[in-house]
């Protein structure tokens, strides 16, 4: 898993990565959507319902998200179904968020594949 990192003026401001082969890309992008767009924190970004497309006539999407936008979607014309598993989740994802200097939020996954964790092994000092 190559996270996905993003700057801010020059320095790091959010790093993101998951595993999941097909799946990486739509879950990193969903992180980057919530956080960046949406508003979201990053622990709120990474624990939110996800979907993937992987160039089928269906978007496959984790029940949280079929049950969130599932009806909307379906009106518009979207073909959505359950992703089948195992494990019925996408990715798996972590997280860190540099929040100011000295300063590193680690976020990993509150429940998918068992809940993660994530840490900053050398704090600043």
């Amino acid at each position: 898993m190559a996270p996905t990192i993003l700057l801010r003026n020059g320095e790091p401001f959010l790093a993101v990565g998951s595993p999941g082969g097909s799946t990486i890309i739509t879950t990193v992008l969903q992180i980057l959507l919530n956080r960046l767009d949406l508003g979201m924190n990053l622990p709120a970004a990474i624990a939110a319902p996800r979907a993937t497309q992987r160039n089928t006539a269906a978007t496959l999407a984790e029940q949280a998200f079929l049950d969130q936008y599932g009806a909307a979607l379906t009106a518009k014309g979207q073909s959505i179904q359950l992703f089948p598993g195992p494990p019925p989740s996408i990715g798996a994802a972590t997280g860190l968020e540099f929040l100011r200097p000295g300063l590193v939020q680690a976020v990993a996954e509150p429940i998918r594949r068992h809940g993660g964790s994530a840490l900053v092994v050398r704090p600043a000092r």
